[in-house]
């Protein structure tokens, strides 16, 4: 084995993982900046797609929202309408805490939603309840949220694990509506 090799290449390796992996904080700069509550506060719709651990497209999902302010909490209704499957309901409260964390709380989750807010960037994870699932009653839900420059269109990366393994992903373009 010729380690003036190998170690060059393992160091190469280590290097590009620890450098992709971004921390909320580079996000602090942008120019375009995320006010969950403000974003959520009236009326919203999304579009996007649910994904197999693969990465292929499973279903078509679409989302109405629409969320009231009241002393910094945003009391947001959704409507949840998957292309192939059984409508869903969720009720949120969501608050900022600070500049950077914001926490939530709806009906399908368990405990709280906490997350970090920095610049246009925004995520959190959350035990999300499962209805009808026989003995698999939670799944935890990861969600990347970005604001794009116009202010009025976010797009959502979700993750959803099982046992620590990726279930399913969702890709989600949200935009608020006038």
């Amino acid at each position: 084995m010729n380690f003036r090799i190998i170690l060059p290449i393992a160091a190469g390796c280590i290097l590009a993982t620890s450098c992709a992996s971004l921390k909320p904080t580079a996000f602090s700069n942008n120019e375009a900046k995320l006010d969950p509550v403000a974003f959520f506060g009236g009326n919203t719709s999304s579009y996007g797609a649910m994904e197999s651990r693969a990465g292929k497209p499973t279903v078509g999902i679409t989302t109405h929202t629409k969320g009231t302010v009241k002393d910094g909490i945003v009391f947001i209704e959704q409507d949840l309408l998957p292309e192939n499957g059984k409508p869903n309901h969720r009720s949120w409260q969501l608050k900022q805490i600070d500049a950077h964390h914001v926490e939530a709380t709806a009906s399908d989750i368990s405990g709280k939603a906490t997350g970090k807010l920095y610049g246009n960037y925004f995520t959190w994870t959350f035990r999300l309840k499962l209805q009808n699932r026989g003995l698999i009653k939670h799944v935890r839900m990861s969600q990347y949220m970005y604001l794009m420059p116009d202010g009025e269109t976010l797009m959502i990366r979700s993750v959803i694990r099982k046992f620590g393994f990726i279930v399913t992903e969702i890709s989600e373009v949200f935009t608020k509506e006038a």
